[in-house]
C-alpha cells in the first residue's frame, strides 16, 4: 500500500507491506513542478518494490488540493486505485464533534491511528506547517487548536527583520543566550515548549481527563524531553492512520 500525506510545506510518502513501513520519503509541496518531478522519481525508483509487493491502492491525505490530481494521474499510470481521504468517505464510524467540512484529512488519519492504538483519551500535537492540537476523549474527537508552526514563524521573523538570518532550530540548554543566533534558537525552542506545555495544561483542565500525549511531525523529537506529561513520539502517525484506513477499504 502507498500512503501519501501532502502538507503545505512538505509531503511524506510511504510504502507499507502489511504493517511494516518499507519505504519513506519526504519531498517539498511548495513548488508544483518540483512536486510533480519528485513524485515521479519516488514512483519510478520504487517500481520494483511496488510490483513485487502487489500494491493495489494509494491513500492520500492532502491539505493542498491543487496537488491532488498529480497524485491521481501517476497512480492511474501504475494501475493503482486512488483514494483521496476526506470527512465524507471515511470507512469507519468515527464520533466527531467538529465541523466535518473543515477538518483536515491528516487530522482524521491521526485520530484513526490513535484510536487503533487503544488510547481512548489523548492529545495529539503535530509539528507541521501549523502546530495542531487534536483532542480525543472517550474515543470521541472533541476538537482542537491550530497554532502557527515553527518554520513559518521563523521565516516570518527573518523576512520582517533585516539584520536577522535564518538558522536551524535545535535543542538548546540556555534560556538566556549570548549571541543573536542563540537568542533566536532559545526563543523558538523554549518559547514553543512553553506554548505546547501551556496549551496541554489548559486542555486537561478544561476537559477534566488524563490523556496520553502524542507528538508527531518533523520536529517532534526536538521537543520530546521537555513536554509534560511525558509524551510518546510517533513520527509516522499520519501514515499509520492512512494504512489502517486503506486496509479497511481493501478488505
Amino acid at each position: 500500500m502507498i500512503v501519501i500525506d501532502i502538507g503545505n510545506t512538505n509531503t511524506v510518502l510511504g510504502i507499507f507491506l502489511n504493517k511494516k513501513l518499507l519505504k519513506k520519503s519526504r519531498i517539498t509541496s511548495t513548488n508544483i513542478k518540483n512536486f510533480e518531478k519528485n513524485l515521479a522519481i519516488f514512483f519510478n525508483s520504487n517500481f520494483k518494490l511496488i510490483k513485487k509487493s502487489k500494491i493495489k491502492i494509494c491513500l492520500l491525505s492532502s491539505v493542498v488540493p491543487r496537488l491532488n490530481n498529480l497524485v491521481k494521474k501517476i497512480t492511474l499510470k501504475y494501475d493503482i486505485i486512488f483514494f483521496n481521504l476526506n470527512s465524507t468517505n471515511l470507512p469507519f464510524k468515527l464520533n466527531i464533534k467538529y465541523d466535518l467540512k473543515k477538518i483536515g484529512a491528516d487530522r482524521l488519519a491521526n485520530t484513526i491511528a490513535i484510536i487503533n492504538l487503544k488510547y481512548k483519551n489523548s492529545i495529539i500535537v503535530d509539528f507541521g506547517t501549523a502546530t495542531t492540537f487534536d483532542v480525543i476523549k472517550n474515543n470521541t474527537y472533541v476538537g482542537g487548536l491550530i497554532f502557527p508552526g515553527i518554520s513559518i514563524s521563523h521565516n516570518s521573523l527573518i523576512k520582517s527583520a533585516a539584520l536577522l538570518k535564518k538558522i536551524k532550530i535545535v535543542k538548546i540548554k540556555k534560556i538566556v543566550a549570548n549571541s543573536t543566533n542563540e537568542s533566536i534558537q532559545a526563543g523558538f525552542y523554549w518559547g514553543y515548549i512553553s506554548v505546547v506545555n501551556g496549551i496541554i495544561e489548559k486542555i486537561i483542565d478544561e476537559k477534566k481527563f488524563k490523556p496520553k500525549i502524542i507528538l508527531t511531525g518533523g520536529l517532534a523529537n526536538i521537543f520530546e524531553s521537555q513536554i509534560q506529561p511525558k509524551p510518546i513520539v510517533n513520527e509516522n502517525l499520519t501514515l499509520e492512520g492512512l494504512r489502517i484506513i486503506g486496509k479497511k477499504i481493501n478488505a
